[in-house]
C-alpha cells in the first residue's frame, strides 16, 4: 500500500509540460527516509509555482476568448484551491468567474440609488448560454461540457488544464459597503438548473486561510494539503476539499505552532483533531467554514461517516510511519526531520 500511495503522490505532482519536472520542489526525491515519511512530508509541500503558472495560463486562454467575443461586459476572476495555494496536483483545474457588469446585488438593508429593472437570473442564464456557444467555437478540439448546473467545464484537446467557467455577479455585503475591500465582496453564482443564484465569499475564504496560515508559519496549508492528499489517494474519503479546508482551519491555533523540522507531527495533530470531532457532536456541529457561509458538517457539508473515513486514513498513515521508524521515535511529536 505504501508504494502505491507514494507513487500516486509522485505522479500527480509532476507536470509533463515542464522539462525535468521531478526536480522541482519535490522533497520526497531528496529525503533518505521511509516511504510513509516521504509520502506525508511530500503531501504537505506546495505545488511548484511553475506548475501553478501553467494552470493560470490556461485560464487566461479561456478568459481571452470570452473577452473577445462576449457582447456582455464582464469582469473576470479566479476561485478555487489554486488561488489559495492548497491544490495538490500539478495539473489542477481552476474556476474562472465571469462577473456580469450590468448589475450587482446589495445586501439588506442597503438600498440601490438606481434599482435594476432587468431580470438578474435570466441575464446570467443568457451569459451562460452565450459563453457556451463562444467556447465551443473557440475550442473545437476541447471537450466543452455544458451539463453542469454551476459551470461550463473545458478539458482535453489544446487545453493542458481543466477550466470551469462560472457565470456570476457581484454581491456587495454590508461589510463591503463599510470597507470597500474585495475580501468582503461576495459572488452570486448561477445555478442554471434551479434558475437561482448561490452566494459565496471566495475572496474572504482565501483571506482567512492566508491570515491563519501566516500566523502559524505555514502549518495550516500543510495540514490542508495532507488531508486532501489522503482523500485523493485513498479513494475512500468523500469529504469535499472545501470541507477539508474547513476542518483544518478550525484546528486550534496553538496546536499548529510547530517548527518545520517537526512537520511529521502535523499527521498526529490532524488525526487527533478529527478523532475529537468524531467523538464530540457539539464541537463538530459548531464548526463554520472559513468565510462562515455555512457549517462544515450538516446538510450541505460533510457527514460523520465521511469524517470517520478521513480519520481512518490519518490513523493508517500515522501507524505506518511509526511502524517503519520504531528505532528512531515512538511518537510523531518527537519525530525530527531535517529537510
Amino acid at each position: 500500500m505504501n508504494g502505491t500511495r507514494l507513487e500516486r503522490l509522485n505522479s500527480r505532482r509532476i507536470d509533463p509540460l515542464v522539462s525535468g519536472a521531478k526536480l522541482l520542489n519535490e522533497i520526497q526525491y531528496k529525503l533518505s527516509q521511509t516511504e510513509s515519511v516521504k509520502y506525508a512530508l511530500g503531501c504537505m509541500q506546495p505545488i511548484d509555482p511553475v506548475y501553478t503558472a501553467n494552470t493560470i495560463s490556461e485560464g487566461e486562454r479561456v478568459k481571452s476568448q470570452l473577452q473577445k467575443s462576449l457582447s456582455e461586459s464582464c469582469e473576470y476572476g479566479y476561485q478555487g484551491s489554486v488561488t489559495n495555494d492548497t491544490h495538490i496536483k500539478a495539473g489542477s483545474d481552476i474556476d474562472l468567474l465571469t462577473l456580469i457588469e450590468k448589475f450587482y446585488t446589495l445586501e439588506s438593508p442597503q438600498k440601490p440609488i438606481s434599482p435594476y429593472i432587468g431580470d438578474p437570473v435570466q441575464d446570467l442564464v443568457d451569459l451562460r448560454n452565450a459563453s457556451e456557444r463562444i467556447l465551443k467555437q473557440a475550442f473545437p478540439e476541447v471537450k466543452v461540457d455544458c451539463s453542469g448546473s454551476k459551470s461550463i467545464s473545458l478539458s482535453g484537446g489544446s487545453l493542458k488544464r481543466k477550466v470551469d467557467v462560472v457565470a456570476s455577479n457581484w454581491f456587495n455585503s454590508n461589510n463591503y459597503a463599510n470597507s470597500s475591500l474585495k475580501i468582503d465582496r461576495g459572488v452570486q453564482i448561477l445555478d442554471k438548473d434551479k434558475k437561482q443564484r448561490v452566494l459565496n465569499y471566495p475572496f474572504l475564504h482565501n483571506h482567512r486561510i492566508e491570515m491563519k496560515d501566516r500566523e502559524v508559519g505555514g502549518t495550516l496549508r500543510k495540514a490542508i494539503r495532507l488531508m486532501k492528499s489522503l482523500k485523493y489517494d485513498s479513494e475512500a474519503v468523500n469529504v469535499s476539499s472545501y470541507d477539508i479546508c474547513g476542518i483544518a482551519y478550525n484546528i486550534p491555533t496553538e496546536r499548529l505552532h510547530i517548527a518545520r523540522q517537526y512537520d511529521l507531527s502535523i499527521v498526529a495533530i490532524c488525526h487527533g483533531y478529527c478523532l475529537e470531532l468524531v467523538n464530540n457532536e457539539l464541537l463538530r456541529n459548531s464548526l463554520d467554514v472559513p468565510n462562515k457561509t455555512r457549517k462544515v458538517f450538516g446538510v450541505a457539508g460533510a457527514s460523520v461517516a465521511d469524517l470517520q473515513q478521513l480519520t481512518k486514513q490519518l490513523e493508517i498513515l500515522s501507524t505506518d510511519i511509526l511502524n517503519e521508524n520504531k528505532r528512531s521515535f515512538v511518537k510523531l511529536a518527537e519525530a525530527r526531520i531535517e529537510y
